[in-house]
Formats: structure tokens, C-alpha cells, sequence
């Protein structure tokens, strides 16, 4: 297991008043009866999913979603007990007993799931557990993303045929995905839409949980009805556009405009300079010996690197040094990276990777443009290595 460096100056800092703002925020422009569950997979977007939840739960967010049953254990053996835990991706039937004993919200794509799980238990002289526990599950819905779940009214009749064969099984919710709210073409959010009401026709009414909203969908298209239970809050609550577009883009419609303004960035990652020196023209710096010195050029290293998650090809991005602008030198390193300086600058002068430095900012957003990329990548790349410090 990866530990935290904690005897070296990179870090990232965490605004967790930043989260509670954007949730209270979201929870503001949406109905009383919807439900905001708090998405916090891949380590809270890399914020640290512990932490981040307790934010968002203290805003007023009703639940929490992640992708595995590992990361859902690891928020309830933090002490979070009660609230519910929506697990988005598929899971392994043989840990039944794990999702039970935490009292985890499974999702399905078909009722093999129950079938295999049984087994395993029984297998394993654990059946006593479902005089313990009841399972509670959502089916997966594919309206056109073609990830995962059923895909057709007469899949959903059958699932809700085949379920009554395990009364220790609550089927309480069903969602879908909309693969192009947060970019792609406006019409194929329409056509999702429609799939997604036929496939509803065929829901018992006992399954009260019909939710398709990402934060894209929750925060531009929550007009449509009937709405979505549960807005499933991801990359916006930790302050970033799922468009990645930032104030003073193009062709931003008013309702996309609102929401930029309104939502904060959570995640700052910032580091110091442990070594500079000042370069006659003509030297080499890094590996491969790519970058050479045009003139003299004072030359800092940093001790962050893409083991780290900054990756190789992030050295087209500029790091900010009181409150300028600094290029990359040369190839960034597993743990390391070299910058030219606007001057000289002494060690121990903090850098900025990502966040607000003098009247710059290195935006998430950006950053991922800059790379061709998205901000969902910039922020969970950051490695393990990196230290989480809280503001609260």
C-alpha cells in the first residue's frame, strides 16, 4: 500500500467548506422531494472519500455513491453507519456477506446476481445471515451509454418476474445514465430520455428510486418530469464544470453560466521548490536531454512527479510562483520536475500546480484542456503519495 509523503512539501489541500457550499448550492436550485447523494468513488475524486462525505452529509446531502463494494466499506468502517450507500458499478456475487453485514445498496443488471449470491452463501453455511439482513438493490437501466444494465421493457418485466424468487432481496430503485448531458450532441440527451420513460412504463410501482440525474443532468436538465429522485452530485461537487468550461467560455448557455459562478473548487495542490540554480545557456535538463538552456536560466526543482500523478505530458502546463507563470524544463520525472524561473527565487518558495496563485489560477479545467483531457482525470490521477490536508 502507497503512504502519504509527509517529510517533503507537496501536498494537497482540501477546502472542505468549498464542498458544503457547492452542495448547499445544488440542493438550493432543486426540488424539497430530491434526494442528493453525495458521489464520492475513486477516493472522493481524489479529495479523500472519507472527509468529503462528512462534508457533504454536514451540507445536507441524503446519501452517498461509489463505484465498488471496497470503497462503500471503507466509509462505514470510517463510522458513517447510517447513511445509505448506493455502490454504482457491478459487483461480485461471492461478497454477499460483506454487503450485507455493511448494509450496502447493490446495483444489478439481471437477477443472477441474487441467484449467485445465494449460492455462495449457502455454500458457505452463511444463509443464516438473510434472517439478519435484507439486500437492497437498483437495477441498472442502459438507455444508450451501453455500459451497463437491461435495455428493453420486456428485460424489465422479466427482472421483476424472476426477483420474487428471493424475498430477502428489497428491489427499491432503478437508474440510468446519460452519456452526453455533460458534452456531446443535445439531441442524443432527448433520445436517452425517451428510452428512459418506456423502460419506466414497466417498473412496479414498489420501485420508488427512478433517478437519472449526474450532475449535468441535476443541474441543466432538472425540468424534466418525472424528476430524478436522486441527483447523483459527482464532479461539480468538488467545484469543477462536467463541460470543463470555466467563466468567459463561448457559447455558454445562462443556465450553465449560473452554475459556474456558483460552484467553488475544492482541491489546491501545491508544492516547494527543494533545489535551484542558475544554468549557463546551452545545458541540458532532464532525461533524454530534450530541453536545452537558449541563455542563462535559473532552474528550480521540484519534488513531484508523475508518480504522483503529474503526469509526463503535463509539461505543457506552466506552474504559478508568485503569481507568475514558470514552464516546465525538460521531461518531468517519477518524482521530480525541473522549471524555468521568471528569476531567481530562494528554496522553500511555494509552487502551485493546481489552484490560485497572486491573480493566476492553474484551473482543473484548464489544465485538462490544455492536456486533452478532462478535469475528472487531473483530479484522480493525484497519487496516493500526495498528503490530504483539510480546511474546514
Amino acid at each position: 500500500m502507497v503512504k502519504s509523503s509527509i517529510h517533503r512539501p507537496t501536498k494537497a489541500t482540501v477546502n472542505l467548506k468549498a464542498i458544503e457550499h457547492n452542495v448547499k448550492w445544488l440542493k438550493s436550485q432543486i426540488d424539497d422531494e430530491q434526494k442528493i447523494y453525495a458521489t464520492v468513488k475513486a477516493d472522493g475524486y481524489g479529495h479523500g472519500a472519507v472527509a468529503v462525505s462528512r462534508a457533504a452529509l454536514q451540507a445536507g446531502a441524503n446519501g452517498l455513491a461509489v463505484a465498488t463494494v471496497d470503497e462503500a466499506i471503507e466509509i462505514r468502517q470510517a463510522g458513517l453507519i447510517q447513511v445509505p450507500i448506493l455502490v454504482l458499478g457491478l459487483t461480485d456475487p461471492h461478497g454477499i456477506a460483506d454487503i450485507l453485514h455493511y448494509n450496502l445498496t447493490i446495483t444489478v443488471g439481471d437477477a443472477e446476481f441474487f441467484r449467485l449470491a445465494y449460492q455462495h452463501l449457502e455454500d458457505n453455511d452463511q444463509l443464516s445471515l438473510l434472517s439478519l439482513y435484507k439486500l437492497d438493490s437498483h437495477l441498472a437501466i442502459d438507455t444508450g451509454m451501453s455500459r451497463i444494465g437491461v435495455t428493453t421493457k420486456d428485460a424489465v418485466v422479466t427482472f421483476a418476474e424472476e426477483i420474487k424468487a428471493f424475498p430477502w432481496v428489497n428491489w427499491t430503485g432503478a437508474f440510468t445514465h446519460f452519456s452526453t448531458a455533460g458534452g456531446g450532441p443535445e439531441e442524443y440527451i432527448e433520445y436517452q430520455w425517451q428510452v428512459w420513460q418506456e423502460l419506466n412504463e414497466a417498473l412496479p410501482e414498489s420501485v420508488t428510486e427512478r433517478h437519472f440525474a449526474n450532475s449535468a443532468m441535476g443541474m441543466w436538465h432538472n425540468e424534466k418530469s418525472p424528476k430524478s429522485t436522486i441527483i447523483r452530485f459527482g464532479i461539480a461537487m468538488y467545484g469543477i464544470d462536467p463541460k470543463d468550461s470555466v467563466m468567459g467560455d463561448e457559447g455558454l448557455k445562462s443556465v450553465e453560466e449560473a452554475s459556474i459562478a456558483a460552484l467553488k473548487p475544492a482541491l489546491e495542490l501545491t508544492t516547494e521548490i527543494i533545489h535551484v540554480k542558475e544554468v549557463p545557456a546551452g545545458t541540458s535538463i532532464s532525461y533524454g536531454a530534450t530541453y536545452q538552456s537558449s541563455e542563462p536560466e535559473w532552474i528550480a526543482t521540484l519534488p513531484i512527479g508523475y508518480a504522483d500523478g503529474w503526469q509526463r505530458y503535463y509539461r505543457v502546463v506552466p506552474v504559478l510562483i508568485d503569481g507568475k507563470y514558470a514552464e516546465v524544463a525538460g521531461v518531468i520525472n517519477m518524482d521530480q520536475m525541473m522549471i524555468r524561473l521568471p528569476k531567481a527565487y530562494p528554496v522553500g518558495t511555494t509552487v502551485t500546480l493546481i489552484g490560485k496563485n497572486g491573480q493566476l489560477e492553474n484551473h482543473p479545467s484548464l489544465i485538462a484542456k490544455r492536456v486533452g483531457t478532462i478535469g475528472y482525470e487531473i483530479l484522480t490521477s493525484i497519487g496516493p503519495r500526495v498528503p490530504r490536508v483539510y480546511l474546514s
